[in-house]
């Protein structure tokens, strides 16, 4: 197994090569494209630095190819803790990620989280007061995407949807914001900004 010491020493050699980017989510893009969402999002603040995005059909998937990257990749992971983020080194050991957790970014519990932290977003997106609804720190809901169905199950556009709904919505989030509100996020784009 590689040490922690190896993996900052490839990060560094990484440095000045293209990243690629395994994130967890559907490759079907007939309701949308999440890749779309993540690199319209990314772009905010990587002009000229963006990474090549990879989706990949769940958080099992997106490990495996994490873990064999095709020749030439230099891989990032970003995937769900599907739990709060106390969870995070667990994953990491249970997934044997742990020699290379500095490459491994958590969406918090669900990328619905991100969307759960501006409001405002909500507001604009389904034409009505949804913020007001949010009850409590995104990183406090045990289920965010739970939480925005529940929130706007009653909307015009219909109750949220993974897909058709996640790809706009990341594609107006404020990722200053996001870097403010989770760590993970901020350390992805420190990491791609080099």
């Amino acid at each position: 197994m590689a040490s922690r010491r190896y993996w900052r020493e490839q990060i560094l050699t990484m440095a000045s090569q293209k990243y690629v980017l395994y994130i967890e989510g559907t490759t079907d893009d007939t309701n949308g494209d999440l890749r779309q969402g993540f690199a319209v999002l990314l772009a905010q603040k990587l002009d000229g630095k963006m990474p090549r995005i990879r989706m990949a059909d769940g958080k099992s998937q997106a490990i495996n190819k994490f873990k064999k990257p095709i020749a030439g990749d230099n891989p990032l992971l970003v995937i769900d803790s599907d739990k709060s983020s106390d969870y995070k080194n667990q994953i990491l050991k249970d997934e044997g990620l742990e020699d290379k957790s500095e490459l491994v970014f958590f969406m918090v519990q669900e990328m619905e989280a991100w969307f759960l932290s501006q409001p405002q977003v909500l507001d604009s997106f389904y034409s009505e007061d949804i913020g007001s609804k949010i009850k409590r720190a995104p990183s406090e809901i045990p289920s965010p995407s739970d939480e925005l169905a529940r929130i706007t199950k009653h909307t015009k556009k219909g109750k949220y949807h993974k897909v058709s709904h996640g790809v706009e919505l990341l594609k107006q989030l404020n990722l200053t914001l996001l870097m403010k509100v989770f760590d993970d996020v901020d350390r992805l784009i420190q990491t791609l900004d080099t």
